[in-house]
């Protein structure tokens, strides 16, 4: 399980460097993987339009931006997706 200081600190710079605005939602949960691994789920409309690569490299990038590779290295799964998407499934 990885400590709630990590999880708070990878949402805080995904947060803070580009996913800010009101209808954006940032969720860091556990996984079921041994360690400190870590799952990200981003809900918001800066994701319309944009193709599955392009919104891992969007997630990715914020993260290699701000946190150390001890740090971002924990993510193991990045989802983002606009909010239309959700209502679809």
């Amino acid at each position: 399980m990885a400590s709630d200081t990590l999880k708070q600190h990878i949402k805080d710079a995904l947060v803070r460097l580009y996913f800010h605005d009101e209808d954006d939602a940032v969720y860091v949960m556990d996984t079921d993987e041994p360690g400190d691994s870590v799952h990200v789920v981003i809900v918001s409309p800066k994701f319309r339009g944009k193709r599955l690569a392009e919104k891992t490299d969007l997630i990715l990038s914020q993260l290699t931006q701000e946190l150390p590779p001890e740090e971002w290295g924990r993510v193991t799964l990045s989802v983002g997706v606009a909010p239309e998407e959700i209502k679809a499934l």
